[in-house]
């Protein structure tokens, strides 16, 4: 039996937050939503995908990335911004994103990023 995916979404836009968890609850997953870096970081729940904002109010995206790879968490991290800039998304994709999107989202790449993000291949 395959087990449903838990994906936590960090925002500081609870419209995104929510719209996200709407999205991702229509295709069975489970989804904990969280508005800032530093709520995930005190989570001790399970992870099987992060999808971050990159512009936040006190940890931004990349900052979360970078500290959640040196405590040694291993499952993917989806970056989104609405101000994408080569330099940025490079510096996340060298710190392991596994995929950079930009606002406003389109769901069918949400999805398809997400799911290959789950696969146990992919890991």
């Amino acid at each position: 039996m395959r087990t449903v995916p838990t994906i936590c979404v960090v925002d500081d836009d609870e419209n995104v937050r929510d719209s996200l968890d709407s999205l991702l609850r229509s295709v069975g997953m489970k989804v904990c939503t969280f508005p800032s870096a530093e709520d995930f970081i005190s989570y001790t729940g399970r992870t099987d995908c992060l999808i971050t904002d990159l512009n936040m109010d006190g940890m931004d995206g990349l900052d979360l990335q970078a500290a959640l790879r040196q405590r040694g968490c291993t499952f993917p991290i989806i970056l989104m911004t609405a101000f994408p800039t080569p330099v940025v998304r490079n510096r996340s994709l060298d710190l392991g994103a596994s995929a950079f999107l930009t606002k406003p989202l389109d769901p069918e790449d949400l999805l398809n990023s997400v799911e290959s993000a789950v696969e146990p291949s992919s890991h």
